[in-house]
């Protein structure tokens, strides 16, 4: 049996409910979802407070300073840890963004017990040089790019026993614990930002994704294996509610490129009065079509200016609490 924690945030509200049903009618032999977040967002999972996290939101801002990106490094080390930060979990983890929908039976561990991992192109084959492989050199110095693939598709099985005995190298290696030397390597030089920007201006500078899998692949390649899918890892369409962006350049899939999801001619007859109603709509024809899962990331609907400035205004409301 696997559990699935789900980090999530007040943006992901429209497509939570969405994430938890497509998990629990698609993935195989799940035992608990969980939810990680501020304050309760759902009845359909149980609920994990942030704030029993061994860090909180103002303890990575000081590190990194207060910016729009402090809520991705924030996200991103719930990610990494809440395998052994939440009591009672299972060995096997899968760790999922709250915007992604499964649309197809999936199964993340076999028979023989290996941990299966879909893949993409986010860092292609020839990328040798990037701030998330220079990342995890920093942390863990040998660790590099060990496959052709990256390992970003909006989800991950994480295992707690690997998962430990990273955070113990890891630990070792830079005598704190491992949530701050995680985003605290970042404040180092980057030969593939040269001059690098500052922290808010620089392009993010971590992943977990990246992190686990290049780890797993290269420490404990016998329990794991790659099983590419058919994924969408950010829906590019038009969804037929007003005040979304619209883009002309294809969704982003994992393994295709760019790709024109749904034709011209059939989203233009889209009209919805939620987001909530279009992603129902665009999940059922994306899964018709042979898609296993699809990503609505909330800074491409809403356009990134919007989201900029929504991302700024919490992080005052914050600082002023």
């Amino acid at each position: 049996m696997i559990d699935v924690v789900i980090p999530a945030h007040r943006k992901d509200i429209e497509t939570l409910d969405l994430c938890i049903e497509g998990i629990r009618n698609n993935v195989k032999n799940v035992r608990r979802v969980i939810v990680v977040s501020k304050e309760k967002m759902t009845d359909n999972a149980e609920f994990y407070s942030e704030e029993d996290f061994p860090f909180s939101f103002k303890d990575v801002g000081n590190i990194i300073g207060f910016h729009r990106k402090t809520f991705n490094y924030y996200g991103g080390l719930i990610q990494t840890t809440s395998a052994l930060v939440i009591p009672d979990l299972e060995r096997d983890v899968l760790v999922c963004d709250a915007d992604t929908v499964f649309l197809k039976e999936t199964e993340f561990i076999d028979e023989n017990d290996i941990a299966l991992y879909n893949v993409s192109y986010d860092l292609p084959s020839h990328v040798t040089l990037h701030p998330y492989l220079e990342h995890m050199e920093k942390l863990i110095p040998g660790l590099t790019k060990q496959t052709q693939y990256s390992g970003i598709c909006h989800h991950m099985l994480i295992q707690k026993d690997i998962l430990k005995e990273m955070f113990d190298r890891v630990e070792d290696i830079h005598k704190m614990p491992f949530w701050k030397a995680d985003i605290g390597v970042t404040l180092q030089d980057y030969k593939s930002l040269n001059p690098k920007p500052a922290h808010p201006d620089a392009p993010l500078l971590f992943t977990t994704y990246e992190l686990y899998f290049n780890y797993v692949m290269k420490y404990h390649k016998e329990r794991v294996a790659i099983r590419p899918q058919n994924s969408i890892l950010a829906y590019k369409g038009r969804t037929g509610v007003d005040g979304f962006e619209e883009h002309n350049i294809g969704s982003r899939t994992n393994l295709k490129g760019n790709v024109q999801i749904l034709s011209r001619e059939e989203e233009s007859k889209f009209k919805f009065e939620s987001f909530e109603e279009s992603c129902k709509h665009i999940s059922k024809r994306c899964e018709e079509l042979g898609y296993d899962a699809v990503t609505f990331q909330n800074h491409t609907r809403i356009g990134s200016q919007k989201h900029r400035e929504e991302c700024e205004r919490e992080i005052s409301e914050i600082l002023a609490s």
